[in-house]
């Protein structure tokens, strides 16, 4: 998102030009989607720094917000609008969603949301709960932060470590979310053995995961559940029976442990590259009632497509704001609409 457009929001919303924007207009959904909060004082963590979304004093502010400002709806009014049975006009929607399972998901967001009544969805992935290991991401990162090399030479790529570091997680992170799974299944193994680091204590991992308990507590308090599937391996990347399994038994895994049906899916990474029609497909006839992508735009309304609900990220309080309040401006007018 570009500083410019988001430093003139900042002025047309100081001006009050959003209040006459959104008179007369017709409704816009911003469905918004965190994976991490950082606890307060937290500075860096031993595994992916790309996953937390915002401090935890932003999330608070963030989510007061979208109560006084807008309608948040629940996953029954997210499923009511997708299925057209609601068609609300001049309103500003908004709904929470969080991705991956982190502890902190339950920790800190959770009491934030029971205090202001928000009821968000949780998209779980269901292998990487049940194993206690942590994603792809997750471990790649550890192991390039705790090489003592300068560089490293992973496939033929060199990757420059030190300040470099986050640019050559990101090419790296590129080569699980693009390349076909059967080649990238050695992958960390690799990244292990040129960074010269054993890859983190179960233990260690498990502590950064909630458990199942937890997630029964977040239904129990009214938050829905959803499958983000087994492995979070993009769908794009596997073959159509690799698919039809990790959307399918997700949903009979998630279904067993919750007691309750479900009804969402959240595609892994969620970007347009990283599921396909057949993705779609599966989604459909597994039973899902809706489904959504990531950092894809604002969703259109009404909606067109309900099994490509378009999801953002928010890092900022200004920016959360900018993108409930002057969407179109900030680009992101119906970007999945189909």
């Amino acid at each position: 998102m570009g500083g410019k457009r988001l430093k003139l929001a900042r002025l047309m919303m100081a001006m009050g030009l959003p209040d006459l924007w959104s008179r007369g207009s017709s409704a816009t959904l911003l469905v918004l989607n965190y994976h991490r909060i950082r606890a307060p004082g937290q500075t860096s963590s031993e595994f992916d720094d790309g996953v937390y979304d915002v401090e935890f004093d932003t999330f608070c502010r963030q989510m007061q917000w979208l109560r006084s400002s807008t309608e948040v709806l629940d996953e029954p009014g997210l499923l009511d609008l997708a299925s057209g049975r609601r068609m609300p006009r001049g309103e500003l929607l908004s709904a929470v969603t969080f991705d991956d399972g982190y502890i902190d998901c339950y920790s800190l967001a959770k009491p934030v949301l029971d205090k202001l009544d928000i009821r968000a969805i949780f998209f779980i992935p269901v292998e990487i709960l049940k194993s206690r290991r942590l994603g792809w991401w997750d471990i790649a990162a550890y192991l390039l932060k705790k090489s003592k090399h300068s560089r490293v030479t992973i496939r033929g790529g060199t990757y420059e470590l030190g300040t470099s570091l986050p640019e050559s997680l990101k090419r790296i992170l590129n080569i699980f979310k693009l390349e076909p799974a059967k080649r990238t299944c050695s992958l960390l193994a690799e990244i292990a053995a040129a960074c010269g680091v054993e890859p983190p204590a179960a233990d260690r991992q498990g502590a950064e995961l909630m458990t199942w308990e937890q997630v029964g507590d977040l239904r129990k308090a009214g938050h829905a559940i959803g499958s983000h599937a087994l492995s979070h391996r993009p769908l794009a990347t596997l073959t159509a029976d690799e698919q039809s399994v990790e959307i399918h038994e997700s949903r009979r895994e998630l279904q067993r442990v919750v007691g309750d049906d479900i009804r969402s899916f959240a595609y892994p990474v969620g970007g347009p590259r990283h599921f396909n029609e057949t993705s779609v497909s599966l989604v459909r006839t597994a039973g899902y009632q809706q489904a959504f992508s990531f950092n894809t735009g604002i969703a259109g309304l009404p909606i067109t497509d309900r099994y490509r609900i378009a999801r953002e990220s928010a890092k900022s309080f200004e920016l959360l704001k900018a993108k409930v309040l002057l969407p179109g401006f900030m680009g992101l007018r119906s970007k999945t609409a189909a």
